[in-house]
């Protein structure tokens, strides 16, 4: 049996001390002293050895130390294998948690995909610092073959990160070889699950199928993929830099970051433009679009008609709209206020500061010197919020005729999903205020008198 020296680690340093410095400089790098640390332990050969790895790392390195067993209940076995976790952690004297998870064979997701995000799920949301898991480097070949295989672009095929908030994979350098020697040499048991055999599941068609004949041609495969891998994460990096310095050159409103011009993309090479959108729609949890609808966004951003009324799902929450040179990410909100609402609502305004409308939008009312319309006028008065009806006129200037909404709305710049939406402010049936944007001209506080602001706030 190969010895701990013969092993094929870099600097040929034992597991033991790689975990060990790898840990210590996660800790140190976070500012945490003695913090909690969870391994995800399924039972298998990986996370054995890794648990046992670090008990030995606890004894010199000092963190709270718990395992967390996922019973997935896919398969027959599945209470055994929890059993074994229990008394594995018992005889190390680690607490452990066992979660049981139900998986959605009807998400869309693949059992395999539905599985992975349960056990995530569940991991990250326990009480700890770190989550550790036992990933080895052939995880990482497959990963990066399957992600291949699926036209991944750079961030797809930089593969599974070694540290990634607080999500730790510290065997990610380490062969599965080698985790199997030091299992051999120290007589763990471990569990195997029969469905790790099952080829028509992907990642076990690629470990079974695909890398052992790579392997007969190329020896050092599962090492050389590893490191394309990290040569992406590199890449990868670079690309998200950049993509942030070209959106923030394109975020002229730094208050609203779901606002970006298209003018200064224009410039740009195709390729720089689709870095940029990935980066500003991932910064909005938006869904990542795939190559054939990121070449649509761009084609309706940039060459649709100028008053055509782009509408794009970006996320489940989130649309993807166009105007006056400005993508926008808006709230899907379909039909915020429907014509029964608008016709039907009606509210007194009663010295409040701030009233909550149907669609969740807010008015904001405050008093300011020589601004708004003035407060003499609202005494025996009754300022009523109601929505547009059509054929609302206002006059905001004196030298001026009175104007209609929709030209009041495009000297304003309010983009049109928002102007069904926004608020009128009426003082005995008369319109007196277009919050945040005008105030009929006969109520306007003088300079030396108090008046009444109203603002609009539908973010």
């Amino acid at each position: 049996m190969a010895s701990l020296k013969k092993l094929p680690l870099s600097k040929q340093a034992s597991l033991s001390y790689q975990l060990h410095a790898f840990l210590k400089d996660v800790f140190l790098a976070q500012h945490v002293v003695n913090p909690k640390l969870t391994l995800g332990l399924s039972g298998g050969l990986d996370s054995i050895v890794l648990l046992h790895l670090l008990c030995d790392c606890n004894k010199s390195l000092p963190f709270q130390l718990r395992a967390h067993h996922i019973h997935h209940g896919l398969s027959a076995n599945a209470d055994a294998w929890a059993d074994f976790c229990a008394d594995t952690c018992k005889k190390l004297n680690i607490p452990l948690t066992i979660s049981k998870v139900n998986i959605n064979k009807n998400s869309g997701l693949g059992i395999e995909a539905a599985a992975r995000e349960a056990r995530y799920n569940a991991l990250l949301n326990e009480n700890a610092d770190f989550i550790c898991v036992a990933h080895h480097q052939d995880d990482q070949a497959e990963t990066l073959l399957l992600q291949l295989a699926r036209g991944a672009g750079v961030k797809g095929l930089a593969g599974m990160p070694k540290y990634q908030d607080k999500l730790l994979r510290p065997l990610l350098d380490v062969p599965r070889s080698a985790l199997e020697a030091y299992a051999k040499e120290h007589n763990f048991a471990w569990i195997e699950d029969e469905s790790n055999f099952d080829i028509k599941l992907d990642r076990n068609f690629m470990r079974h199928e695909v890398l052992p004949v790579l392997e007969k041609q190329y020896p050092a495969i599962r090492q050389t993929i590893s490191r394309a891998a990290q040569h992406m994460a590199e890449a990868d990096i670079l690309l998200d830099e950049l993509a942030e310095m070209d959106v923030k050159s394109c975020q002229l409103n730094q208050v609203n970051s779901k606002q970006i011009a298209l003018k200064p993309l224009t410039g740009l090479s195709t390729a720089r433009v689709k870095n940029v959108l990935r980066r500003w729609l991932q910064q909005h949890a938006c869904d990542v679009p795939s190559t054939a609808q990121l070449a649509q966004i761009i084609e309706q951003l940039f060459h649709a008609k100028a008053d055509a009324n782009i509408k794009i799902k970006a996320s489940a929450s989130l649309i993807l709209r166009r105007f006056q040179g400005s993508a926008y990410l808006i709230e899907n909100i379909e039909e915020a206020v429907n014509s029964d609402q608008r016709g039907t609502f009606n509210l007194l305004w009663q010295g409040d500061q701030m009233i909550v409308l149907p669609d969740q939008s807010h008015l904001l009312f405050s008093q300011k010197l020589g601004e708004g319309i003035a407060v003499r006028h609202l005494v025996n008065a009754q300022l009523i919020v109601r929505y547009r009806q059509g054929g609302e006129m206002l006059k905001a200037e004196e030298n001026r005729p009175s104007r209609s909404l929709k030209s009041l709305f495009q000297t304003s710049c309010i983009p049109p999903w928002q102007r069904e939406r926004l608020p009128l402010l009426f003082l005995n049936d008369v319109l007196a205020i277009l919050p945040s944007i005008a105030v009929a001209v006969s109520l306007k506080a003088q300079a030396d008198e108090l008046g009444l602001l109203v603002s609009w706030q539908n973010n």
